[in-house]
């Protein structure tokens, strides 16, 4: 089979597993009410979706690197199929909560596709192959969201497990059918504890500095997707000033429910524009700016993330000054353009830098740190709103990101160092 069509069916895995989880995004406040939890609650579950990844994404990135890439895809999509089915069926919080656990650890396999993409393309092409991974997080979050309202209007959380969990059948069938293995013979013996593996792997320079970097990256941006709905609905839904009492900032509760969905539709059109924008500039921006003579570890990669960092830390900035809703935008705008050119770019570094019999461990390390970031920005996001006011989690993101491109400029250097000895080596 060729890398081209190879490419295809991991764009398709990730695409399903991104779309999956999109649709949630615009509908949680929905189950809040529906299933009567506070917004705490609602925060909850998004947390034990990452939380659950960032246990699992190491695991399957090891196994992978022992087993193949190709069973642990199939398993990890059998657990998606139950996980949703569930979700069809969840008539309370504690099988909602069952059903997002068994999906985020299936959802750990994200990591496994980024092997299989650094196992089937060349160094030099290896940002380019990423950019593929980049693009499908991109669609999951333009469709996914869009998706979650219709479907959730029509019939409710049944309607939407049904739907993703016909989508992961039609995932599970390609890959069985489509993907061949793509692990290089040779990789580590069994008696290798996954861990361990995964902490021998990380401990490489550029590696570790990737991690901090996706840290940084995932906490500050997750800060603005915990908080965003709430800002929508203080500061352009005739909600009026937020309510003070004893020093602290209160999150409005709403209960009419065309304010509910009147929000619901504004991030969704919000969050579509950034999977768009992020989307392009993946599959074609990034390729245009890493690619060719000058990629491949000579620290380029690195240039174009730290711009990555500029863009997304002035976008943030911006985000709570916009005096209209049409301002937000091209503030969106700025915010895609930064994840897109951020997010590919660090994930080629780790697996340009990441041994080849470690390559699955030190890729399922870096999913960790984007999960690791997943879990503390809501929840910073939501103090910082209670505590300081509606514009404080967006600037302490800001910040999270001006120290980042310090780090990634740094990194600059490093993976040019990297980069030429591995030359002379060779």
């Amino acid at each position: 089979m060729s890398r081209t069509a190879s490419l295809r069916v991991v764009f398709g895995i990730v695409s399903l597993d991104l779309i999956g989880f999109g649709i949630l995004i615009p509908q949680l406040g929905v189950y809040g009410v529906k299933f009567g939890a506070s917004p705490f609650t609602v925060g909850l579950l998004i947390s034990v979706y990452s939380l659950m990844q960032l246990v699992a994404a190491p695991v399957l990135g090891r196994l992978s690197d022992r087993y193949g890439r190709r069973p642990v895809l199939l398993l990890s999509q059998v657990g998606s199929l139950l996980g949703y089915l569930l979700f069809a069926l969840a008539d309370s919080l504690p099988l909602l909560f069952l059903a997002r656990v068994i999906d985020g650890i299936s959802g750990g396999n994200i990591a496994t596709a980024q092997a299989v993409v650094a196992d089937i393309t060349r160094p030099e092409e290896r940002a380019r192959g990423m950019g593929v991974i980049g693009a499908a997080f991109g669609l999951g979050f333009v469709l996914g969201p869009a998706l979650g309202g219709f479907l959730g209007a029509w019939g409710g959380n049944l309607a939407i497990g049904l739907f993703a969990a016909g989508l992961v059948a039609v995932n599970l069938a390609c890959t069985w059918f489509f993907l061949p293995e793509s692990r290089v013979e040779g990789g580590p013996e069994g008696h290798v504890r996954t861990l361990k593996g995964a902490v021998q792997a990380l401990r490489l320079p550029v590696v570790a500095r990737c991690l901090v970097l996706m840290l940084l990256f995932t906490t500050a941006f997750s800060q603005m997707e915990g908080t965003f709905s709430v800002y929508l609905l203080t500061r352009f839904l005739s909600l009026g000033p937020v309510a003070l009492e004893g020093g602290l900032f209160l999150h409005p509760v709403v209960t009419d429910a065309a304010v509910l969905r009147e929000a619901s539709l504004r991030a969704g059109w919000l969050f579509a524009v950034v999977g768009v924008l992020s989307a392009l500039v993946q599959g074609g921006v990034v390729r245009r700016l890493v690619g060719g003579e000058g990629g491949g570890g000579s620290g380029r990669e690195a240039q174009v993330a730290m711009a990555g960092f500029a863009f997304t830390a002035l976008g943030l900035a911006l985000l709570p000054v916009a005096p209209t809703y049409g301002w937000l935008f091209p503030v969106m705008g700025l915010l895609a353009v930064g994840s897109a050119l951020t997010n590919p770019c660090l994930s080629a570094l780790v697996s340009l830098h990441a041994p080849p019999q470690r390559l699955g461990a030190a890729l399922g390390g870096f999913q960790a740190a984007g999960s690791l970031g997943r879990i503390l920005g809501p929840a910073l996001g939501g103090w910082l709103f209670t505590r300081l006011g509606p514009g404080a989690p967006y600037g302490t993101a800001a910040g999270m990101l001006v120290v980042g491109v310090v780090v990634a400029a740094s990194l600059v250097t490093q993976a040019r160092m990297a980069g030429a000895r591995a030359g002379q080596r060779s």
